[in-house]
């Protein structure tokens, strides 16, 4: 499974996320947003600018919710 999270370094949800998958011991890319073509690639996956963006192989979820987020990784 392919996770990956597009991130600032202020975002509380973000690091509410990245907590989660280190307690589960989920892997993850973490692509940082306040590069313009990572910006860029999280926009055209989920035309959205709000972070986190999380995508889950190819699934997106905008924010973080843990109860979505374990259902989408069954867990």
């Amino acid at each position: 499974m392919k996770i990956i999270i597009y991130t600032t370094a202020g975002c509380a949800y973000c690091k509410m996320a990245k907590e989660f998958f280190k307690k589960n011991n989920i892997s993850y890319e973490e692509k940082d947003v306040s590069d313009n073509a990572v910006r860029q690639e999280m926009i055209d996956k989920s035309n959205q600018l709000g972070v986190p963006v999380i995508d889950i192989d190819g699934q997106i979820m905008v924010g973080f919710d843990e109860a979505i987020m374990k259902k989408l990784l069954r867990i």
